[in-house]
């Protein structure tokens, strides 16, 4: 048996037990609780990880749980949520579950990793307890003898379960990696080319019982024979090895750097003399190598040719002293058990109470041994302004709408805070009443023109804030060819878009080309001069029966990739910022009864009435590649593979659907409105994607011949 060279990857939890000697009446409160779990993961990797955003990806995609036996007491998301200062728990029993990486059917590149570990805490344990994740993967690979070459040529090696197959094409090194199910206990393979005769060879058998963590090799060779295929035969033998894990690469969370008992990441806002001591806490896994302050201010203090130094590494004692009389000191410590270094950064109030009304901002940078580096910025504003203007998120602005906001500096004089905008290069300004929360007040301003710069200030009785803030309004965009028009003829099939046109719209037609001796009537996808609400066509979807397979009437924002089998791989979704809050347009559906079914979508049965959908969602900038073409898309659609849309996944950013479970009412098209839902309003789009269907479980390749479904004029509607 070949031994296998594997490797694993640590995800590291930062680990705090203690804080500094010094006490002080800013010292970060430890929660209490009966003792402190320090908790790590090893994720067990079957390649050479070489690649650092790999390494990234699965310390974020990493979902650790915490269960007694009353159930799951701590969940964290990544990492980087573990507490770096340990995790709080009564005394008892507990296990720790990990899982991370992509759970798919099969793939040549994603894979999967679980670990489970049982521990016990007694009262005031501060124990350490590491979770080995191994790869729940069944991961199978190709090895040709050079006999092979000697009598097959174009050959591929395809291994599937139910749910999923990949194709080993040539003599390739890849490694598939499968995960399998209830239903699935075996893996089929089937190797297939060409003999020299030009005949087609087959052959095929069953990796039985196929076990996760588990490699099996077929190794593929020819051997003399008077039997078989020309003189020669054919053996494929399988050869089980258990992944094992021979080398580690730590996965550490760069050092973290947090205000005590303040917001760092917001901007500190006071008069002058007010603001007192601020201190920060640092932490770093292992030993920090360097803490530097960089600040323009440093030049005013310690003279023009300052403008950053490193607390650590400082050599210079007179500027160590300088900035030691200015009010910045630091006290820093190793914890040898824990393996974790903490700074307590104080900036007295002899530092802060000098500043005189300005704008000031420290950047800190805290570097460990191993060369990560953590960043904050510690801002300050000077001012005996009742009220600040504060700048707007991006993800605030829409095209006819903005949400703008203010800082109230000095509470008893801010009275009744207002919002004032008005459009750059005007004059007069458009007052609206604001909303406080706290120390901060808002408006949302509605009205707005789409593609046009404002400018606002936070105001209140008898005081403007000279800080004058700007932001611009999102596009209207609306998607091309929306009125269905445009159309090329290529033999008996249609695309949706004219000569010279980029694609914008697909539909599943380029998957008929071989099968449109089939076609007697029209494909699934056509421009329909009959029924229509505007102009000369509308896109008219009609479900067939292709003999080979049913074809739903379908289109979608995107691009048909390839055909696998009689199976399609699908791109959905072009690039897209602009946020519309609702799809319209106009329609018309006539349903049929199905007459195809499938157990993987038991909505519909035979003899059911067909169902149609339009949905639309914008996306993130999450990209899938399809691991064949070559190409990457928001969402990639196999229906082989049954790897389909899923509404709430995370990169989902909004969604509406319409879906119809009748004929429209009369003979002609009905106008009809999709609002759109947010889950996420903190951040813009990247991507849409619309899609329509004639049946609704065309995916499964259920639905009823003859179903169709009418659309035109489309149109996106914006606030």
């Amino acid at each position: 048996m070949i031994m296998k060279k594997i490797y694993g990857i640590a995800l590291m939890a930062a680990m705090l037990a203690t804080g500094v000697t010094a006490c002080s009446s800013d010292e970060p409160i430890i929660s209490e609780g009966e003792a402190t779990l320090h908790l790590s993961t090893t994720v067990n990797s079957d390649v050479e990880v070489r690649s650092r955003a790999t390494v990234d990806e699965l310390k974020e995609s990493a979902i650790i749980w915490i269960s007694s036996p009353a159930g799951v007491v701590r969940k964290f998301n990544g990492a980087a949520e573990i507490p770096a200062a340990g995790i709080k728990l009564m005394s008892g029993n507990y296990v720790a579950e990990v899982w991370t990486g992509d759970s798919v059917p099969a793939s040549f590149d994603d894979r999967y990793f679980k670990g489970r570990e049982e521990f016990t805490l007694s009262r005031g344990d501060n124990k350490s307890v590491n979770v080995t994740c191994k790869i729940a993967n069944v991961v199978v690979a190709a090895n040709y003898d050079a006999s092979v070459d000697e009598v097959l040529s174009n050959y591929t090696l395809t291994v599937s379960h139910s749910q999923g197959s990949l194709e080993y094409v040539g003599n390739t090194d890849q490694r598939g990696y499968f995960m399998m199910n209830s239903r699935d206990k075996d893996l089929h393979w089937v190797l297939t080319g060409t003999l020299n005769s030009g005949d087609t060879y087959t052959r095929e058998g069953d990796i039985v019982d196929a076990k996760g963590a588990t490699l099996y090799t077929l190794n593929i060779k020819c051997t003399p024979a008077d039997t078989e295929i020309g003189g020669a035969y054919v053996t494929i033998d399988v050869d089980e090895t258990a992944i094992d894990v021979e080398n580690e690469i730590p996965i550490i969370p760069a050092p973290t750097i947090k205000g005590i008992n303040f917001d760092i990441s917001q901007e500190q806002r006071g008069e002058a003399g007010t603001f007192g001591r601020h201190s920060v806490w640092i932490q770093a896994n292992g030993q920090l190598s360097g803490v530097t302050l960089a600040s323009s201010y440093f030049a005013t203090l310690f003279g023009a040719e300052v403008a950053d130094f490193d607390l650590i590494q400082m050599s210079d004692d007179v500027l160590r002293q300088a900035v030691i009389d200015a009010g910045i000191t630091n006290t820093i410590e190793y914890h040898a058990v824990e393996d974790v270094t903490t700074m307590k950064l104080v900036f007295a109030s002899a530092f802060m109470d000098a500043l005189t009304d300005g704008q000031y901002s420290i950047v800190i940078t805290a570097t460990d041994g191993n060369g990560k580096s953590g960043t904050a910025t510690f801002a300050i504003n000077v001012s005996d302004a009742p009220v600040s203007t504060a700048a707007c998120n991006d993800y605030d602005v829409w095209s006819k709408k903005a949400t703008l906001s203010g800082e109230i500096i000095k509470a008893e004089a801010a009275t009744n805070p207002v919002i004032k905008y008005r459009k750059y290069g005007s004059l007069a300004w458009t007052s609206v009443d604001a909303t406080v929360d706290g120390n901060s007040f808002s408006a949302t301003v509605t009205g707005l023109e789409p593609s046009t710069t404002y400018e606002y200030i936070a105001a209140c009785d008898a005081y403007d804030s000279p800080v004058v803030e700007t932001f611009t309004t999102d596009n209207v965009n609306q998607l091309p060819n929306s009125d269905f028009e445009s159309w090329t003829k290529n033999g008996k099939l249609y695309w949706l878009y004219a000569d010279g046109q980029e694609m914008f719209w697909d539909s599943g037609n380029p998957a008929l080309q071989q099968y449109t001796s089939f076609l007697n009537g029209n494909p699934p996808t056509y421009p329909d001069s009959d029924t229509k609400h505007g102009g000369t066509y509308s896109a008219c979807l009609n479900s067939i029966n292709m003999v080979v397979k049913f074809a739903a009437g379908n289109m979608f924002v995107g691009e048909f990739i390839r055909t696998q089998g009689t199976n399609g791989v699908i791109g959905w979704g072009r690039p897209w910022t602009s946020r519309p809050v609702a799809l319209k347009g106009w329609v018309k559906y006539s349903p049929a009864t199905v007459n195809f079914e499938s157990n993987d979508y038991p909505a519909l049965k035979k003899g059911d009435t067909d169902n149609g959908i339009i949905y639309i969602a914008l996306l993130d900038a999450t990209m899938t590649d399809d691991g064949t073409s070559g190409k990457s898309y928001p969402v990639i659609i196999n229906t082989a593979t049954k790897q389909l849309f899923d509404k709430n996944a995370a990169q989902v950013i909004a969604y509406g659907e319409l879906k119809f479970t009748e004929a429209t009412a009369g003979s002609d098209m009905i106008a009809f409105e999709i609002p759109i839902t947010y889950a996420r309003t903190d951040v813009k789009p990247s991507n849409i994607m619309v899609t329509a269907s004639a049946s609704v479980g065309g995916d499964y390749f259920v639905g009823g011949e003859g179903s169709k479904m009418w659309v035109d004029d489309l149109e996106l509607v914006y606030e």
